[in-house]
């Protein structure tokens, strides 16, 4: 249960569309520290068959190319959070690329940001698994929109992601239950020695 959007703090540039980066450098996408959700994803085995849902994720720790961060979701009615490590790679033509590893030395996902709007704060995620192409869709939590309208670059994953299926992992609920978020965020935290959520 990895997804990306996480996703997420760091006070660095690299843009989706075609701007120079550097090695060292996150995507634009993840650059923020607020929460981002990954809305929509093309692989059901992602939600369990529909059991988990409400993904978002959270940056707390980067260094040179490689940084940290913790994806919370919500199994049935119990929130899960999961630590995991990422690394910077080299662009792919034009597009940003991170590695997400569950443990750290040993690679799990690398994802392409295939597009990104950062007036809307929303883009489309790729990676490829067992030679089967998957895409993701993430969102700020600031730009998510009012329910019953669309994800802002949702037409860019049907363009991008042709013929993939979309499997929801956000409902408008899971904003509405941002108290609960808040109170298990601030209990890990507790755990961890960490600063409390604001």
């Amino acid at each position: 249960m990895i997804y990306f959007t996480a996703a997420f703090l760091l006070p660095l540039v690299a843009m989706a569309n075609g701007e120079s980066s550097s090695r060292h450098e996150l995507p634009q996408a993840i650059h923020t520290e607020g929460r981002i959700w990954i809305t929509m994803t093309s692989d059901d085995n992602d939600t369990y068959g529909g059991k988990n849902l409400c993904h978002y994720t959270l940056f707390n720790f980067q260094e040179g190319s490689t940084f940290e961060f913790d994806e919370y979701y919500k199994e049935g009615s119990k929130w899960r959070r999961i630590h995991l490590y990422g690394n910077v790679n080299e662009q792919q033509g034009e597009k940003p690329v991170f590695t997400v590893q569950r443990q750290q030395g040993t690679d799990w996902r690398k994802y392409i940001v295939e597009s990104w709007d950062d007036n809307k704060k929303c883009g489309v995620l790729s990676y490829t698994q067992n030679d089967v192409k998957n895409c993701q869709i993430i969102v700020w939590e600031s730009h998510l929109p009012q329910s019953g309208y669309q994800f802002s670059c949702e037409h860019k994953y049907d363009e991008i992601c042709e013929d993939l299926p979309k499997h929801s992992l956000y409902e408008h609920d899971c904003l509405r239950q941002k108290d609960e978020i808040l109170r298990e965020e601030n209990d890990l935290a507790s755990k961890l020695g960490r600063p409390a959520t604001a």
